[in-house]
């Protein structure tokens, strides 16, 4: 299962998660997050730990001066307010509502072999709420092909790694406070890398 960690705002942070080897590190450069980061920010952390095949960045497309990021950079997206899906983009993490579960079909999932799908609580937000939907959902699935976000904690991850979830985003839970990451919670995940 691979695992994201989302909402990276220090570089003590990004050490400590390539210490572990999680697959993908994401940075959030949405206005309307607490975890905001600069491009500036991101991109020297990016060239600094060498993470062009692990970043993932949080971006807008509603917001211009977003869109030369993604036309730009050879990196992997995470993009909201989009229509259609940007076609110059190497790797996208399509974040869609997890209610739609219920009506993906197994083909949409391997629809597009370069994407994947990542699944969130966006009830009255982009995501990012920190509420966890009914994973018992995803025991009658029969194509896990995506990635799932929304209140995760280390104790739900034994559950998604057993029903063969392709992902997980993780966030809040792993937190002191927004954007300051618990080492300590942090390195329980050894188990699932």
């Amino acid at each position: 299962m691979k695992i994201k960690v989302c909402g990276i705002t220090r570089e003590e942070d990004i050490a400590k998660l390539i210490e572990l080897k999680v697959n993908y590190i994401g940075f959030n450069l949405l206005d309307i997050s607490k975890r905001k980061v600069s491009i500036s920010w991101t991109l020297a952390m990016i060239e600094k730990y060498k993470l062009q095949n692990k970043a993932v960045l949080l971006i807008d497309y509603k917001n211009t001066s977003h869109r030369n990021i993604y036309s730009d950079l050879d990196l992997i997206f995470q993009i909201y307010h989009f229509e259609p899906e940007p076609n110059n983009v190497k790797r996208l993490f399509l974040p869609r509502n997890a209610t739609l579960l219920k009506q993906f079909k197994s083909a949409d999932f391997n629809q597009n072999k370069k994407h994947k799908y990542l699944f969130d609580n966006m009830d009255g937000a982009l995501g990012g709420t920190g509420i966890k939907f009914n994973h018992d959902i995803l025991k009658n699935m029969k194509d896990k092909n995506f990635m799932i976000a929304g209140g995760l904690a280390y104790e739900d991850l034994h559950f998604l790694k057993e029903n063969k979830l392709w992902g997980v985003d993780l966030n809040s839970k792993f937190e002191i406070t927004p954007g300051v990451k618990d080492h300590n919670k942090l390195e329980k995940l050894r188990t699932f890398l």
